[in-house]
């Protein structure tokens, strides 16, 4: 480890931590229901929120772009070694694999069809092994299985799983797949899963 990152873990370890570390993941059909939660989160949120979705690595980060005409807290790009910080939302760059080091994020360039298509697993596995008890997993819309090997890692680490209703899913594949791993999920529409992260928020915050 050199200087640089001593300097980094350092300014990590002082600084204001999240509350609790939110990890979004979702693909076809979630795209509204990304926007919906990015609408309604407070400005007093608690927490870090980190989105995942399947972009092809040539797609500009737009995403970033127009949650942050939306949002009531600040929207950015993560960076690699770059602090976690309260009250704020990242979307990562559609070309990296995003994921969490501690209180930290660990940012790589990876354009593989393996990469794109776990992008949600890789950040919340990292969530789960960084935030334990502190992770929440939210699995949106979307095809195929991605993200659930990492829900029930979030699940096994004391956090807190919750899935978009299936039927209220554009496509339920990854709804359902996460559900058949870790049951025990709380399912619901959009608006009661912004409610259940709200009142998280709120009563990590009161303690």
């Amino acid at each position: 480890m050199n200087d640089q990152q001593k300097d980094k873990l350092r300014q990590c370890s002082t600084g204001e931590k999240p509350e609790i570390v939110v990890a979004i993941g979702g693909s076809a059909g979630a795209f509204q229901e990304i926007v919906k939660i990015v609408e309604y989160m407070p400005n007093w949120f608690s927490g870090t929120v980190i989105i995942a979705t399947h972009r092809t690595p040539n797609h500009k980060n737009t995403l970033a772009e127009l949650l942050g005409h939306k949002a009531r807290v600040a929207v950015e790009e993560p960076e690699d070694e770059e602090c976690l910080e309260c009250t704020t939302i990242y979307i990562g760059n559609s070309r990296d694999r995003v994921e969490v080091d501690e209180n930290a994020f660990d940012v790589n360039e990876d354009v593989s069809f393996r990469a794109r298509l776990r992008r949600i697993d890789d950040l919340f596995l990292s969530v789960a092994a960084s935030a334990g008890c502190d992770a929440v997993g939210v699995i949106l819309s979307g095809m195929l299985d991605d993200g659930t090997r990492g829900l029930k890692a979030i699940a096994d680490a004391g956090g807190v799983c919750m899935i978009q209703c299936p039927e209220q899913a554009e496509r339920d594949s990854m709804p359902l797949n996460a559900l058949s791993a870790v049951p025990s999920a709380r399912i619901g529409i959009t608006e009661e899963i912004i409610s259940w992260l709200m009142e998280m928020s709120a009563e990590r915050g009161a303690l």
